[in-house]
Formats: C-alpha cells, sequence, structure tokens
C-alpha cells in the first residue's frame, strides 16, 4: 500500500512538473547576438594602473552573498558592487585611469539598511524577518542606486542613474556593454517538485528568483561574463553560453520579478 501511495506521488510530482514547465519555462528561440568577433567588456577605457584585463578590474569588485547572514542577498550583492563601480568612474573624472576608490562592502550596507529598522524596508527587508529577510527586489534595487547615485553626485560632482528594462533582448544587452553600462540582470533557477528537498513552494511561483551583475561577452565562445554573487570566493567571472542564459535563467518567469528578459541598467549621468 504503502509503495502503491508513493507510485502515485511521484507520477503526481511529475505531472505537475510538466504543467509548472509549460507556465514557466521559456520555449522559445535563443539565438546569438549581433555583434563583432572580438569579446566586449563594459570595462572603463582607462582601466586602474597595475591592472592588466577588464576582467582583473571586474573581479575587484566582486562580492559574495554569502559574507553576511542572510541567503536572499543576490539583489543586494549586485547592487552594491554596481554602487562601488560606479562610484570610483564618477571620483575619478575624465581624465586619466580610474581610481579604485570606492569599497562599500555588503556587510557594511546592509547592516547601516538594518540600523535604520522600517525606514531601511523602503530599500530591502531587515534581516530577522522569517522567509523573505535580506530580500531586496530589483525595484527596491532601483531606488537604491538612485539613491546612491545622488550621494555620488554631491560628493564627486558627476553621477549615474538606474532604470529596470522589462523585455529585453540580447542585442538589447550588447548594446548597454557596448556603451559601457553595466546591467544587474535578473531571472530565476528552474527547480522541478519531484526533486525538491527544501523551499518546495518554490516550483509553484516559478523557481528560485536571482540577481547577477552583467559586465561583458564573447562572441568567440558565445560566453556571456557575469560576476555571480552566488559563486562563492576565490572570484570567479561566471561564463554562461546564449542558451543556458535564456532557456535556463533569464527567460524563466518567476511571479515576484519583473517580466521576462528584465535588466536594470546603470549608466553615466550625462
Amino acid at each position: 500500500m504503502a509503495q502503491s501511495t508513493t507510485t502515485t506521488w511521484d507520477m503526481l510530482k511529475a505531472t505537475l512538473d510538466n504543467i509548472l514547465g509549460r507556465l514557466y519555462n521559456y520555449h522559445g528561440a535563443t539565438q546569438k547576438p549581433e555583434t563583432g568577433t572580438e569579446p566586449v567588456w563594459t570595462a572603463p577605457s582607462n582601466l586602474p594602473e597595475g591592472t592588466t584585463s577588464p576582467q582583473e578590474y571586474f573581479l575587484h569588485y566582486f562580492q559574495s552573498q554569502s559574507s553576511v547572514p542572510t541567503k536572499n542577498e543576490c539583489v543586494t550583492t549586485a547592487a552594491v558592487m554596481g554602487m562601488n563601480i560606479m562610484k570610483d568612474r564618477a571620483a575619478s573624472g575624465n581624465l586619466g585611469p580610474v581610481q579604485f576608490i570606492s569599497n562599500l562592502s555588503l556587510k557594511e550596507y546592509t547592516s547601516n539598511l538594518d540600523k535604520r529598522g522600517i525606514l531601511g524596508w523602503k530599500y530591502r527587508i531587515q534581516t530577522g524577518i522569517p522567509i523573505f529577510e535580506g530580500m531586496m527586489t530589483p525595484w527596491q534595487a532601483v531606488l537604491a542606486l538612485r539613491d546612491h547615485a545622488k550621494k555620488t553626485k554631491k560628493d564627486h560632482g558627476r553621477s549615474y542613474k538606474a532604470r529596470l528594462s522589462p523585455r529585453c533582448t540580447v542585442n538589447d544587452l550588447i548594446n548597454n556593454l557596448k556603451q559601457g553600462n553595466i546591467m544587474l540582470i535578473h531571472g530565476a533557477w528552474g527547480i522541478k517538485l519531484a526533486t525538491a528537498i527544501k523551499d518546495r513552494h518554490l516550483p509553484f511561483i516559478g523557481g528560485m528568483p536571482h540577481t547577477m551583475l552583467l559586465v561583458g561577452y564573447d562572441p568567440g565562445t558565445d560566453h556571456w561574463l557575469i560576476l555571480d554573487p552566488a559563486r562563492n570566493l576565490p572570484p570567479t567571472i561566471r561564463h554562461m553560453k546564449t542558451e543556458e542564459l535564456i532557456k535556463d535563467f533569464w527567460g524563466r518567469k518567476f511571479l515576484f520579478y519583473p517580466p521576462r528578459f528584465s535588466v536594470t541598467v546603470i549608466y553615466p549621468d550625462q
């Protein structure tokens, strides 16, 4: 009887996974972007002294979301990396190489928000709140970046802007990279009900949401170059092929994230 019940439940989970896959998975085209043959990095033309490559430049800014107590810090971490990058560019001005000046840490940033109590919820759900603790939504990230940009303008006379753009294409990503704009790329990892050990509610809402910082693309290997806050130290550049990026992450639907193919674009204030 127990074996029969188990078999029936397994069949039900497989059926539900099939239905959820049709609902949340992306089933469209996965064409590569239209670009040249050379890697495209959104690094400044004048790299900091002693920096030998765009990869080395961006790895300087890498932070891991595991460096603070909560597990929901991917958006916060990507935003903090973006803040440091844009502040350094603003503080260095147009002449000479960019200088490594800003060193805001994820721990410092989240701690300061927690100290603000309910006022900090404008940007991030406070540490200690069950299930959602530490979560920053993409919409909150835009608010956090814009407030940081105001301070950057006040301190250095130059600043940046941030906007959330849904329903983008891979060619939009390339255009932003060529313009020197870094991007918080929002998506979700697929989780099947049949194999979920914990967080069994996630398959019903689209999977595990995640946000990463997109900094480049290599057309030779068809690799998108990403700072992934979920990667453990030491710092590494994550490589994802276009098909993997679209089908397994960016093209998935998650109920409490923006529509498929959304990015938060961070660009200099002209």
